[in-house]
């Protein structure tokens, strides 16, 4: 994704954005940190956004205004979701959603059983988990990642999924999908056995969030090593998240929440931050050689 204009969030860009719409020119137009950032999909069309935006500016060109929205209507919902722009971000959107339906917002025992990092069984009312050396034997490799699409609870999901949203989207927009899904995919995994390493080998565990807080963890730290990278979370998101994982050790919303999966947060946020790390130091000499 390309970064086309920064400008200050007072200003109406609707009458810009209906005639790059027009003209069928792609773009998205976000929020950060209290500015308005317009995003095209590659630099040939952020130049011509930018020519536009001058020529409006200037004078030269009289643009007129954006025919007023509708009521809220499902295709048009559909169609306003930018597909293309984040596909990854929103493909682990839809497949948590599906996985919710399948697995009954996680009440159905025997739908989980398919996702969870080791297999189990129930029998006369108990449940007998397998091994991690037996998901190996018998290759059943994507359990290693799929904990992360499971969620217990509406308010779990929903939570889960606008964080992601949020943070993954920037990341996307920055790097690119495949970035991105390498990210999920390590932090996913990485966290996904911390929590089953340090809750005796049970497996009823899930949820986004370890994949939230390892993304967190590489926006923070990359960030701060690598200055053409801007994540523009605001600060108060880490400081809410850092004091979210601190409570969770704390069991003070267990009565109400249920358990919360605090060495999959603790092992998301530590993997994330090396990751982090590695990444901003790689592209800061690429950045240093050019």
């Amino acid at each position: 994704m390309h970064r086309a204009l920064e400008l200050p969030a007072h200003i109406d860009l609707s009458p810009l954005s209906w005639f790059l719409h027009q003209q069928g020119i792609p773009h998205q137009i976000s929020e950060e940190a209290g500015k308005l950032v317009l995003w095209t999909p590659g630099a040939e069309q952020g130049a011509q956004v930018v020519q536009v935006y001058e020529d409006w500016t200037s004078g030269d060109l009289v643009l007129e205004k954006a025919p007023p929205r509708r009521g809220a209507e499902f295709g048009r919902m559909i169609s306003s979701i930018p597909w293309r722009l984040l596909p990854i971000t929103l493909m682990i959107v839809v497949i948590c959603l599906l996985v919710a339906l399948f697995t009954k917002l996680g009440e159905d025992l025997q739908a989980i059983a398919y996702f969870t990092f080791v297999d189990f069984r129930i029998s006369d009312g108990y449940i007998y988990f397998s091994r991690l050396s037996n998901t190996f034997t018998t290759q059943e490799y994507w359990r290693l990642l799929t904990p992360v699409l499971i969620h217990f609870g509406l308010l779990h999901l929903s939570f889960n999924l606008m964080m992601f949203y949020s943070i993954g989207g920037r990341i996307e927009r920055h790097q690119g999908g495949l970035h991105l899904a390498g990210l999920i995919v390590l932090t996913g995994c990485l966290s996904n056995y911390a929590q089953y390493y340090f809750s005796d080998g049970t497996s009823l565990f899930g949820g986004m969030s370890g994949v939230i807080y390892g993304l967190l963890g590489y926006g923070m730290i990359r960030e701060r090593i690598d200055k053409s990278f801007h994540m523009a979370l605001p600060p108060a998101i880490y400081g809410f998240m850092i004091f979210w994982l601190a409570l969770g050790y704390t069991d003070l919303l267990g009565p109400v929440l249920g358990h919360m999966a605090n060495s999959a947060h603790l092992g998301g946020l530590l993997s994330g931050m090396v990751l982090g790390l590695i990444a901003g130091l790689f592209f800061k000499s690429r950045l240093e050689v050019r």
